[in-house]
């Protein structure tokens, strides 16, 4: 359900009544549906994606960057059907790794972009958090349905093999994405319900994929989502319609947190990877 979010503050009661006004368009948002349910077989699709991701093997190969608080890794994955799953691994050493078991950060990428660097990947070491970013290639953001049906699979796979990691704490296995990347770790956050602790999502899209046999209705599937979850929306993003990320937020099962950003069209959004850090790092 939506617990918190900063609509209220960008609505003036006098521009409500007022055509192509933010205030307008916000304020029939802030209700919640009166509706909330989860389609007809929805477990059942949910039970059929995780049977495709089963691991038959894992490889990681060490990538010395010669820092001494944090681990680097590419790691690939067979899944029995004999598919490869690349991803990068980083993991906390050190005076960045207080306790023996440490939490992992699902990290999923946006259509249209690569995986994040290395560098910019080291951020969740520093905070004592492992990273598991999957290297799914770049997809043109037109072909995002597409996209999110060749990735939906793999990235359960990587959960499934991340949480069984030496020294990661599987009650603290967190999801994390924009963009596309937004859409999958949400989807992850409900087909894996008892395994993600904490989901972080800005722009996501497509949250209404209804087509293929990897089809997810996010929105719909929202009450499954049971953790904590934090999502960013901006106003002026075309790609993914804040009404369709607070229509999300409404359906959750969990708590969640919307910030909205005026400003913003589908981009990444600074502020919002700093409050992603804190809220990962808050649990």
């Amino acid at each position: 359900m939506l617990s918190t979010s900063n609509l209220k503050a960008l609505i003036a009661p006098v521009a409500i009544d007022m055509p192509g006004t933010t205030s307008g368009r916000l304020a029939p948002l802030l209700a919640p549906p009166v509706d909330i349910t989860v389609p007809e077989g929805a477990r059942e699709q949910a039970d059929c994606l995780l049977a495709s991701a089963a691991v038959e093997s894992v490889e990681t190969h060490e990538v010395d960057f010669g820092n001494p608080c944090a681990t680097y890794h590419q790691v690939e994955l067979t899944l029995t059907d004999g598919f490869k799953v690349s991803a990068r691994l980083i993991e906390p050493q050190g005076i960045c790794r207080p306790r023996a078991e440490v939490p992992l950060v699902l990290m999923l990428h946006d259509a249209g972009r690569p995986v994040r660097g290395w560098h910019h990947m080291t951020r969740f070491a520093a905070i004592g958090c492992a990273v598991l970013a999957l290297d799914g290639g770049e997809h043109a953001s037109e072909n995002a349905e597409a996209a999110f049906s060749s990735l939906i699979v793999p990235a359960l796979a990587l959960v499934r093999v991340g949480s069984e990691l030496p020294g990661i704490d599987p009650a603290r296995v967190y999801t994390w994405g924009e963009g596309l990347g937004g859409a999958l770790a949400l989807a992850v956050a409900a087909i894996m319900p008892d395994r993600i602790a904490r989901c972080a999502a800005c722009n996501p899209m497509p949250l209404d994929f209804t087509r293929g046999s990897s089809a997810v209705n996010l929105v719909a599937w929202a009450p499954r989502v049971q953790c904590a979850v934090l999502l960013g929306t901006g106003l002026r993003d075309e790609v993914a319609p804040t009404e369709a990320c607070i229509g999300f937020a409404h359906r959750t099962g969990g708590d969640t947190q919307l910030i909205a950003y005026p400003e913003h069209a589908h981009e990444r959004i600074n502020e919002f990877e700093n409050k992603v850090l804190s809220f990962l790092a808050s649990e």
